[in-house]
Parts: structure tokens; C-alpha cells; sequence
């Protein structure tokens, strides 16, 4: 049994944790060869106005488990707290991508088209778990890669476009 749903998300999940996994590693690394500070890092940001890396990967991690459970009719479970070193982010990582990489196909079947309601910000919207993904859930998932990676290249970290996408052509 084969869903759209299943097939637009979980491998694009899958490869967006692997790539903040690479992207956070290379930074790390680059941290240590120089002798920044590993709190520096985590805690860059692009614009004083705007959230931290680590917060970068903790909301992508968020949005990936509110994404699937949205789009298979269930109410998300609650957050886990914020991690905020680089073990905890490595871990949370490593938790979320074994947790996704176990989801099937029949999880999502038959649901792309029934309607829900989610709360964005202080509204409540109405969605179908397909416009839920595709409209939501994605562009803000690939918003904060897209973020985490663009804070570590501005702190120095040699990042390259492969960097990023190199794991969702796998």
C-alpha cells in the first residue's frame, strides 16, 4: 500500500535529520580546529532578532514529529525539552530519525483529504493532512535547516551546497 503522504514526507524527513546531523558535525569540528568556543556556535544566530542554532534544530525536530502526526490524524505529543548542547542535539536527532525510519506507508493511507483543525500562532486554521504538509509542515521544515545551515556558514564553517542537499539525493 503506497501514500503520497508517506512518500512526500518520511523520506525527506529522513534525509533533513541526516543533513542537520552532517551540517551540526561539520560545525562542531570546524569549532574545535579553530578553538572557538562549542557554545558559540549553538548559540550564533543570524540576526539578534532571531533564534539560536540549537533552537534551529529543536524546532526542525518539533515541526518533523508535528508534521507526521498531523498528517495521520493524531494530536502531536508534547515536546521534549529543548536540547541545547551538542550531545543532547546529536541525540535528538538520532532519536527522531529512529522513530521516523520506523513509520509505514499505511499510516498515512486514505487520510491526504480529511479535513482538521490546527492552531498557527493565536488562529485556528483548517487543514487536510496533504495541505498540512505541503503548505505548512515542509517550508517551515526546510526553512530551518535552511536556517541552521546559513548560520554556521555566516560563523565560518565551510559549508558547501552538497553539504545540504547531499543526503536528500541519496
Amino acid at each position: 500500500m503506497s501514500s503520497s503522504l508517506y512518500n512526500t514526507t518520511i523520506p525527506t524527513f529522513i534525509s533533513g535529520l541526516k543533513t542537520l546531523s552532517h551540517i551540526l558535525k561539520k560545525g562542531e569540528e570546524y569549532a574545535t580546529e579553530k578553538g572557538i568556543p562549542l557554545d558559540d556556535l549553538l548559540n550564533a544566530r543570524l540576526h539578534e532578532d532571531m533564534k539560536p542554532l540549537s533552537f534551529q534544530i529543536f524546532i526542525t525536530i518539533l515541526l518533523i514529529e508535528k508534521t507526521i502526526a498531523r498528517a495521520q490524524l493524531v494530536e502531536p505529543a508534547a515536546p521534549a525539552p529543548e536540547a541545547k548542547t551538542y550531545q543532547e542535539l546529536y541525540t535528538s536527532i538520532d532519536n527522531t530519525l529512529t522513530e521516523v525510519q520506523k513509520i509505514t506507508p499505511a499510516a498515512f493511507a486514505g487520510k491526504e483529504q480529511t479535513t482538521f483543525k490546527a492552531p498557527l500562532g493565536d488562529q485556528e486554521l483548517e487543514f487536510t493532512p496533504e495541505s498540512y504538509v505541503l503548505n505548512f509542515g515542509l517550508p517551515n521544515i526546510y526553512f530551518h535547516i535552511t536556517t541552521t545551515y546559513a548560520i554556521l556558514r555566516a560563523q565560518g564553517v565551510p559549508l558547501g551546497k552538497l553539504d545540504f542537499l547531499k543526503n536528500f539525493l541519496a
